[in-house]
Protein backbone atom coordinates (compact mmCIF):
# COMPACT_ATOMS: atom_id res chain seq x y z
CA UNK A 1 0.00 0.00 0.00
CA UNK A 2 1.51 3.36 -1.02
CA UNK A 3 1.61 6.40 1.26
CA UNK A 4 -1.11 8.13 -0.80
CA UNK A 5 -3.23 4.99 -0.59
CA UNK A 6 -2.63 4.85 3.16
CA UNK A 7 -3.79 8.45 3.55
CA UNK A 8 -6.90 7.71 1.49
CA UNK A 9 -7.56 4.67 3.67
CA UNK A 10 -7.63 6.88 6.76
CA UNK A 11 -10.15 9.25 5.19
CA UNK A 12 -12.35 6.40 3.98
CA UNK A 13 -12.38 4.46 7.23
CA UNK A 14 -16.02 3.87 8.33
CA UNK A 15 -17.13 5.12 11.70
CA UNK A 16 -18.17 2.62 14.35
CA UNK A 17 -20.74 2.61 17.13
CA UNK A 18 -20.09 3.20 20.80
CA UNK A 19 -19.30 -0.03 22.62
CA UNK A 20 -17.08 -1.90 24.99
CA UNK A 21 -13.99 -2.11 22.75
CA UNK A 22 -11.25 -1.08 25.20
CA UNK A 23 -8.78 -1.30 22.32
CA UNK A 24 -10.48 2.07 21.54
CA UNK A 25 -10.21 1.38 17.84
CA UNK A 26 -13.76 2.38 17.04
CA UNK A 27 -13.60 5.41 19.32
CA UNK A 28 -10.32 6.40 17.69
CA UNK A 29 -11.99 6.37 14.28
CA UNK A 30 -14.58 8.79 15.61
CA UNK A 31 -11.76 11.09 16.71
CA UNK A 32 -10.91 11.76 13.08
CA UNK A 33 -14.22 13.42 12.29
CA UNK A 34 -16.21 14.01 15.48
CA UNK A 35 -16.69 17.42 17.08
CA UNK A 36 -16.32 17.24 20.82
CA UNK A 37 -17.42 19.46 23.70
CA UNK A 38 -15.01 22.34 24.03
CA UNK A 39 -14.55 22.81 20.28
CA UNK A 40 -15.88 25.83 18.43
CA UNK A 41 -19.56 25.70 17.61
CA UNK A 42 -20.47 22.67 19.71
CA UNK A 43 -22.00 24.28 22.81
CA UNK A 44 -24.38 27.22 23.15
CA UNK A 45 -22.54 30.28 24.47
CA UNK A 46 -25.32 31.26 26.87
CA UNK A 47 -24.78 28.17 29.00
CA UNK A 48 -21.04 28.70 29.39
CA UNK A 49 -20.46 25.04 28.55
CA UNK A 50 -18.03 25.75 25.74
CA UNK A 51 -15.68 27.59 28.11
CA UNK A 52 -16.11 24.96 30.82
CA UNK A 53 -15.36 22.13 28.41
CA UNK A 54 -12.35 23.92 26.97
CA UNK A 55 -10.97 24.45 30.49
CA UNK A 56 -11.67 20.83 31.41
CA UNK A 57 -9.89 19.66 28.28
CA UNK A 58 -6.88 21.83 29.16
CA UNK A 59 -6.90 20.30 32.65
CA UNK A 60 -6.75 16.77 31.20
CA UNK A 61 -3.96 17.74 28.82
CA UNK A 62 -2.04 19.32 31.72
CA UNK A 63 -2.24 15.95 33.47
CA UNK A 64 -0.47 14.53 30.38
CA UNK A 65 -3.36 12.30 29.46
CA UNK A 66 -3.08 10.78 26.00
CA UNK A 67 -5.24 12.17 23.14
CA UNK A 68 -7.30 8.96 23.22
CA UNK A 69 -7.90 9.36 26.96
CA UNK A 70 -8.89 12.99 26.55
CA UNK A 71 -11.27 12.02 23.76
CA UNK A 72 -12.75 9.14 25.76
CA UNK A 73 -13.38 11.51 28.69
CA UNK A 74 -14.83 14.37 26.64
CA UNK A 75 -16.99 12.43 24.20
CA UNK A 76 -19.54 11.08 26.76
CA UNK A 77 -20.36 14.67 27.76
CA UNK A 78 -22.16 15.25 24.44
CA UNK A 79 -25.13 12.91 25.11
CA UNK A 80 -25.26 14.16 28.70
CA UNK A 81 -25.60 17.77 27.55
CA UNK A 82 -28.29 16.67 25.09
CA UNK A 83 -30.15 15.06 28.00
CA UNK A 84 -29.94 18.29 30.01
CA UNK A 85 -31.16 20.37 27.07
CA UNK A 86 -34.06 17.98 26.48
CA UNK A 87 -35.24 18.56 30.04
CA UNK A 88 -34.43 22.27 30.18
CA UNK A 89 -31.90 21.67 32.94
CA UNK A 90 -28.95 23.93 33.70
CA UNK A 91 -25.57 22.25 34.00
CA UNK A 92 -24.85 23.80 37.40
CA UNK A 93 -28.33 23.12 38.79
CA UNK A 94 -28.41 19.37 38.07
CA UNK A 95 -29.08 17.18 41.12
CA UNK A 96 -28.68 13.51 42.01
CA UNK A 97 -32.23 12.75 40.83
CA UNK A 98 -31.28 14.12 37.39
CA UNK A 99 -28.22 11.86 37.29
CA UNK A 100 -30.43 8.89 38.14
CA UNK A 101 -32.84 9.86 35.37
CA UNK A 102 -29.93 10.11 32.91
CA UNK A 103 -28.72 6.67 33.91
CA UNK A 104 -32.20 5.22 33.38
CA UNK A 105 -32.43 6.90 29.97
CA UNK A 106 -29.14 5.34 28.86
CA UNK A 107 -30.32 1.92 30.03
CA UNK A 108 -33.73 2.16 28.38
CA UNK A 109 -32.41 3.07 24.93
CA UNK A 110 -31.02 -0.46 24.58
CA UNK A 111 -28.08 0.94 22.58
CA UNK A 112 -25.48 0.70 25.33
CA UNK A 113 -23.86 -2.14 27.22
CA UNK A 114 -23.38 -1.93 30.98
CA UNK A 115 -19.72 -1.19 30.31
CA UNK A 116 -20.60 1.73 28.02
CA UNK A 117 -23.08 3.16 30.53
CA UNK A 118 -20.46 2.89 33.25
CA UNK A 119 -17.97 4.73 31.01
CA UNK A 120 -20.45 7.51 30.20
CA UNK A 121 -21.42 8.04 33.84
CA UNK A 122 -17.83 8.07 35.05
CA UNK A 123 -16.94 10.75 32.51
CA UNK A 124 -19.78 12.92 33.80
CA UNK A 125 -18.72 12.27 37.38
CA UNK A 126 -15.16 13.29 36.58
CA UNK A 127 -16.35 16.47 34.89
CA UNK A 128 -18.42 17.44 37.93
CA UNK A 129 -15.60 16.49 40.32
CA UNK A 130 -13.34 18.92 38.45
CA UNK A 131 -16.02 21.65 38.58
CA UNK A 132 -16.51 21.07 42.32
CA UNK A 133 -12.76 21.19 42.96
CA UNK A 134 -12.40 24.44 40.99
CA UNK A 135 -15.39 26.09 42.67
CA UNK A 136 -17.67 26.06 39.61
CA UNK A 137 -20.35 24.04 41.44
CA UNK A 138 -20.95 23.64 45.16
CA UNK A 139 -21.87 19.95 45.10
CA UNK A 140 -21.08 17.10 42.73
CA UNK A 141 -24.54 15.78 41.75
CA UNK A 142 -23.10 12.34 40.90
CA UNK A 143 -22.15 11.71 44.54
CA UNK A 144 -24.20 8.74 45.70
CA UNK A 145 -25.12 7.65 42.16
CA UNK A 146 -25.03 3.82 41.93
CA UNK A 147 -23.08 2.66 38.90
CA UNK A 148 -24.06 -0.40 36.86
CA UNK A 149 -22.37 -3.67 37.70
CA UNK A 150 -19.81 -4.47 35.03
CA UNK A 151 -18.56 -8.00 34.60
CA UNK A 152 -15.01 -8.70 33.45
CA UNK A 153 -15.83 -10.04 30.01
CA UNK A 154 -13.50 -12.42 28.24
CA UNK A 155 -11.56 -11.05 25.26
CA UNK A 156 -13.69 -11.06 22.13
CA UNK A 157 -11.03 -12.43 19.80
CA UNK A 158 -8.08 -14.68 20.59
CA UNK A 159 -6.28 -16.36 17.72
CA UNK A 160 -5.08 -19.94 17.90
CA UNK A 161 -1.34 -20.55 17.40
CA UNK A 162 -2.08 -21.81 13.88
CA UNK A 163 -4.13 -18.70 13.03
CA UNK A 164 -1.44 -16.46 14.48
CA UNK A 165 1.21 -18.18 12.37
CA UNK A 166 -0.90 -17.66 9.25
CA UNK A 167 -1.35 -13.98 10.08
CA UNK A 168 2.39 -13.48 10.64
CA UNK A 169 3.10 -15.11 7.28
CA UNK A 170 0.53 -13.03 5.37
CA UNK A 171 2.72 -9.99 4.44
CA UNK A 172 4.78 -10.24 1.25
CA UNK A 173 8.31 -9.83 2.58
CA UNK A 174 9.74 -9.46 -0.92
CA UNK A 175 8.57 -5.83 -0.78
CA UNK A 176 9.65 -3.01 1.58
CA UNK A 177 6.08 -2.47 2.82
CA UNK A 178 5.71 -6.19 3.41
CA UNK A 179 8.87 -6.22 5.53
CA UNK A 180 7.56 -3.27 7.54
CA UNK A 181 4.17 -4.88 8.07
CA UNK A 182 5.68 -8.25 8.98
CA UNK A 183 7.87 -6.47 11.54
CA UNK A 184 4.90 -4.66 13.07
CA UNK A 185 2.97 -7.92 13.43
CA UNK A 186 5.96 -9.64 15.02
CA UNK A 187 6.47 -6.78 17.48
CA UNK A 188 2.75 -6.72 18.33
CA UNK A 189 2.64 -10.46 19.01
CA UNK A 190 5.97 -10.58 20.85
CA UNK A 191 5.40 -7.64 23.19
CA UNK A 192 1.61 -7.43 23.58
CA UNK A 193 1.78 -3.64 23.40
CA UNK A 194 -1.21 -1.48 22.53
CA UNK A 195 -1.79 0.07 19.12
CA UNK A 196 -1.08 3.62 20.32
CA UNK A 197 2.06 2.39 22.07
CA UNK A 198 3.36 0.73 18.92
CA UNK A 199 2.74 3.82 16.79
CA UNK A 200 4.47 5.99 19.42
CA UNK A 201 7.69 3.94 19.41
CA UNK A 202 10.79 5.80 18.20
CA UNK A 203 14.06 4.42 16.87
CA UNK A 204 15.57 5.25 20.26
CA UNK A 205 13.05 3.11 22.15
CA UNK A 206 14.15 -0.28 20.80
CA UNK A 207 17.27 -2.28 21.62
CA UNK A 208 17.47 -5.09 19.10
CA UNK A 209 20.70 -6.41 20.63
CA UNK A 210 19.40 -6.83 24.18
CA UNK A 211 15.85 -7.49 23.00
CA UNK A 212 13.87 -4.76 24.76
CA UNK A 213 11.48 -1.95 23.85
CA UNK A 214 10.71 1.07 25.97
CA UNK A 215 7.04 2.07 26.06
CA UNK A 216 6.79 5.77 26.90
CA UNK A 217 3.68 7.23 28.50
CA UNK A 218 1.52 4.15 28.03
CA UNK A 219 -1.97 3.86 29.48
CA UNK A 220 -2.19 5.87 32.67
CA UNK A 221 0.83 7.88 31.50
CA UNK A 222 3.15 5.13 32.75
CA UNK A 223 6.46 4.07 31.23
CA UNK A 224 7.60 0.47 31.09
CA UNK A 225 10.20 -1.71 29.41
CA UNK A 226 9.00 -4.85 27.63
CA UNK A 227 11.01 -7.76 26.23
CA UNK A 228 11.05 -8.51 22.51
CA UNK A 229 11.55 -12.06 21.30
CA UNK A 230 14.34 -13.20 19.02
CA UNK A 231 12.21 -13.35 15.88
CA UNK A 232 10.76 -9.90 16.46
CA UNK A 233 14.28 -8.51 16.92
CA UNK A 234 15.51 -10.25 13.76
CA UNK A 235 12.76 -8.75 11.64
CA UNK A 236 13.24 -5.37 13.31
CA UNK A 237 16.95 -5.43 12.39
CA UNK A 238 16.06 -6.23 8.78
CA UNK A 239 13.48 -3.43 8.69
CA UNK A 240 15.91 -0.89 10.16
CA UNK A 241 18.74 -1.88 7.83
CA UNK A 242 16.89 -2.16 4.54
CA UNK A 243 13.53 -0.39 4.70
CA UNK A 244 13.20 2.47 7.16
CA UNK A 245 16.19 4.39 5.81
CA UNK A 246 14.75 4.15 2.31
CA UNK A 247 11.44 5.55 3.49
CA UNK A 248 13.00 8.40 5.50
CA UNK A 249 15.66 9.50 3.01
CA UNK A 250 13.92 12.88 2.65
CA UNK A 251 12.93 13.12 6.33
CA UNK A 252 16.11 12.45 8.26
CA UNK A 253 14.71 14.13 11.37
CA UNK A 254 11.82 11.64 11.71
CA UNK A 255 12.11 9.68 14.95
CA UNK A 256 9.10 7.35 14.63
CA UNK A 257 10.06 3.70 14.37
CA UNK A 258 7.34 2.68 11.94
CA UNK A 259 6.84 5.00 8.99
CA UNK A 260 5.16 5.09 5.60
CA UNK A 261 6.90 5.26 2.20
CA UNK A 262 7.23 9.06 2.48
CA UNK A 263 8.90 8.82 5.86
CA UNK A 264 6.03 10.02 8.00
CA UNK A 265 4.95 8.31 11.21
CA UNK A 266 2.42 5.60 10.40
CA UNK A 267 -1.18 6.42 11.32
CA UNK A 268 -2.88 4.10 13.80
CA UNK A 269 -5.89 3.71 11.51
CA UNK A 270 -3.57 2.44 8.77
CA UNK A 271 -2.18 -0.21 11.13
CA UNK A 272 -5.68 -1.30 12.07
CA UNK A 273 -6.70 -1.51 8.42
CA UNK A 274 -3.57 -3.45 7.47
CA UNK A 275 -4.15 -6.05 10.18
CA UNK A 276 -7.74 -6.63 9.07
CA UNK A 277 -6.54 -7.00 5.48
CA UNK A 278 -3.85 -9.52 6.39
CA UNK A 279 -6.38 -11.48 8.44
CA UNK A 280 -8.57 -11.78 5.34
CA UNK A 281 -5.55 -12.79 3.27
CA UNK A 282 -4.74 -15.49 5.84
CA UNK A 283 -8.31 -16.81 5.65
CA UNK A 284 -9.07 -15.97 9.30
CA UNK A 285 -12.81 -15.54 9.83
CA UNK A 286 -12.51 -13.87 13.24
CA UNK A 287 -12.60 -10.09 13.68
CA UNK A 288 -8.90 -9.37 14.06
CA UNK A 289 -7.85 -6.02 15.51
CA UNK A 290 -4.56 -4.76 16.96
CA UNK A 291 -5.99 -5.39 20.42
CA UNK A 292 -6.76 -8.98 19.45
CA UNK A 293 -3.02 -9.48 18.98
CA UNK A 294 -2.50 -8.19 22.53
CA UNK A 295 -5.10 -10.65 23.81
CA UNK A 296 -3.50 -13.43 21.80
CA UNK A 297 0.00 -12.70 23.12
CA UNK A 298 -1.19 -12.78 26.74
CA UNK A 299 -3.32 -15.90 26.31
CA UNK A 300 -0.57 -17.87 24.55
CA UNK A 301 1.93 -16.93 27.26
CA UNK A 302 -0.45 -18.10 30.01
CA UNK A 303 -1.07 -21.32 28.09
CA UNK A 304 2.70 -21.77 27.79
CA UNK A 305 3.10 -21.60 31.57
CA UNK A 306 3.95 -17.92 32.14
CA UNK A 307 3.29 -16.56 35.62
CA UNK A 308 0.31 -14.20 35.54
CA UNK A 309 2.28 -11.49 37.38
CA UNK A 310 4.92 -11.55 34.63
CA UNK A 311 2.23 -11.13 31.98
CA UNK A 312 0.77 -8.29 34.05
CA UNK A 313 4.07 -6.40 33.89
CA UNK A 314 4.42 -7.11 30.17
CA UNK A 315 0.97 -5.71 29.39
CA UNK A 316 1.30 -2.78 31.78
CA UNK A 317 -1.85 -3.61 33.74
CA UNK A 318 -2.26 -1.63 36.94
CA UNK A 319 -4.32 -4.42 38.53
CA UNK A 320 -3.63 -8.14 38.53
CA UNK A 321 -7.35 -8.80 38.09
CA UNK A 322 -7.15 -7.29 34.59
CA UNK A 323 -4.55 -9.89 33.62
CA UNK A 324 -6.31 -12.81 35.29
CA UNK A 325 -8.97 -12.68 32.57
CA UNK A 326 -6.47 -14.47 30.33
CA UNK A 327 -6.20 -17.39 32.74
CA UNK A 328 -9.93 -17.96 32.18
CA UNK A 329 -9.42 -17.95 28.40
CA UNK A 330 -6.56 -20.44 28.76
CA UNK A 331 -8.70 -22.65 31.00
CA UNK A 332 -11.45 -22.73 28.37
CA UNK A 333 -8.95 -23.84 25.74
CA UNK A 334 -7.61 -26.57 28.02
CA UNK A 335 -11.17 -27.78 28.62
CA UNK A 336 -11.88 -27.90 24.86
CA UNK A 337 -8.63 -29.77 24.21
CA UNK A 338 -9.43 -32.21 27.02
CA UNK A 339 -12.82 -32.96 25.49
CA UNK A 340 -11.26 -33.66 22.10
CA UNK A 341 -8.25 -35.70 23.18
CA UNK A 342 -8.90 -37.50 26.46
CA UNK A 343 -9.61 -41.23 25.88
CA UNK A 344 -12.52 -41.34 28.30
CA UNK A 345 -14.30 -38.57 26.41
CA UNK A 346 -14.76 -40.90 23.45
CA UNK A 347 -15.64 -44.05 25.44
CA UNK A 348 -19.20 -45.19 25.02
CA UNK A 349 -19.33 -47.24 28.24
Amino acid sequence: MSQDAENTAVAAEPLGNAGKDHAHAREARRLVAAKLPGEAGTMPDETGREKLCADFREYLVALKRSPNTVFATMRPLTPFFAFLDGRGLDLRAAALRDMEAYKIELQETGRYTAHSIDTYLRAVRRFYAWMERTGKVLVNPTDGLPFPRVKDALPRTVLTPTEMRKLLNAPDTSTPLGIRDKTMLEVFYSTGIRLAELCALTVYDVDVIAGYARVNAGKGNKDRVVPMGRKACDYLKDYLRHVRGRFTRNRRDERALFVGPKGRKIHFLIVERLIRGYARTAGIKKRVTPHALRHTCATHMIQGGADVSHVQRLLGHARLTSTQIYTRVAAQDVKATHALTHPRESDEA
